[in-house]
């Protein structure tokens, strides 16, 4: 009996608090209900359409669906004509703009019968400003105007969607265990490297994945149709050292013990002196031409040099020749590029 005399005071303020709340919520719907009255009599009043639209529902209840059906096309197609100014005619480069071009299909470029949507425009033109915009924090130099960013983005798509049907036609593909794998390591060799691509870019990963994606069919497609070389090198300071270390290897020395005992390379040399795979054009570009040359016109397995570059003295050793392509890629691309009909439609 103590328990139940304890409760009964708790239940009773319980019930007089749901009995407020009640009257409360009773007043605050009629409050509702007479405004709604007052609004809708002047609305109708005022406006005659709606008492004929009111009507019209009275007499024909499904009619409320097509007028529902003609309002949402009516505000989709408003939306689509405030995003067509913004794209093609306002150059906008918003959020806005951005999300409108998601929801209709409006075209930036046509390569043959195949589109770049204006989505992908602006997209890898948001990236590029907002690189330029770290860039310039960093670097003293000058802002590309609008109208740079946008050639330089419709350039690099129309390259993309070259590379992309080039691809198609040769049967080249990207696998998600390629492209998977590809991250993780560019993950490895940046610390808190998704916020850093934010940072530089303002690209989420699967943005970046994007991106990385058509890069990785590039390469395969220069390897499919370009000369590639596999080759390894010895770099030394002076030319006395390479032709000692070539001598060792010709007398019998493995190179990659070789490349250990006698390379500079900090980044190769435990690797036994590997610098992986190269098309024409990029030897010449990152080390020097003659080693380029060397590498290109070389016999496979023969050990070459010393060549001499601004980073010393090297001996190579191409291990590996494919294809009998000896175009740069830049040589490829524009002997390529006629084939296709290019119509652009946004305004640079």
């Amino acid at each position: 009996m103590g328990k139940l005399s304890a409760i009964n005071p708790i239940l009773k303020k319980i019930s007089e608090f749901l009995q407020s709340a009640l009257l409360i919520l009773k007043r605050v719907g009629r409050a509702i209900y007479v405004l709604y009255e007052k609004v809708f009599v002047w609305l109708r009043l005022r406006l005659p359409f709606l008492e004929a639209l009111v009507q019209r529902h009275i007499h024909n209840p499904s009619t409320i669906f097509i007028d529902i059906a003609i309002f949402i096309l009516s505000i989709y197609l408003l939306f689509g004509a405030a995003g067509y100014y913004n794209i093609y005619q306002k150059k906008s480069e918003s959020a806005f703009s951005e999300t409108i071009s998601l929801l209709y299909p409006m075209p930036a470029v046509r390569v043959n019968q195949s589109y770049i949507w204006s989505h992908h425009f602006l997209q890898r033109l948001r990236f590029l400003i907002t690189f330029q915009s770290q860039a310039s924090k960093d670097v003293a130099s000058a802002i590309p105007t609008d109208a740079q960013l946008r050639e330089k983005i419709i350039a690099g798509l129309v390259e993309d969607k070259i590379v992309f049907l080039e691809a198609q036609n040769r049967g080249v593909s990207v696998s998600q265990e390629e492209l998977d794998k590809s991250y993780e390591q560019q993950k490895k060799t940046t610390e808190n490297f998704e916020k850093r691509i934010h940072e530089l870019y303002g690209m989420k990963p699967g943005e970046f994945k994007q991106v990385l994606a058509e890069r990785i069919l590039k390469e395969k497609v220069k390897a499919s149709v370009l000369t590639r070389v596999k080759v390894r090198h010895i770099l030394t300071a002076t030319e006395s050292a390479a032709n000692e270390a070539k001598k060792q290897i010709e007398g019998g020395k493995v190179f990659e013990t070789a490349a250990r005992e006698f390379s500079q390379d900090a980044q190769t040399k435990e690797a036994g002196g590997d610098l992986g795979y190269w098309t024409k054009g990029e030897l010449s570009a990152q080390i020097a031409p003659g080693f380029e040359e060397a590498a290109f016109n070389g016999e496979v397995n023969k050990i070459l040099g010393p060549v001499q570059s601004k980073f010393g003295y090297h001996i190579i050793q191409v291990t590996e020749k494919t294809g009998n392509n000896y175009q740069t890629y830049e040589e490829w691309y524009a002997s390529v590029k006629p084939n296709y009909k290019i119509k652009i439609y946004v305004p640079i």
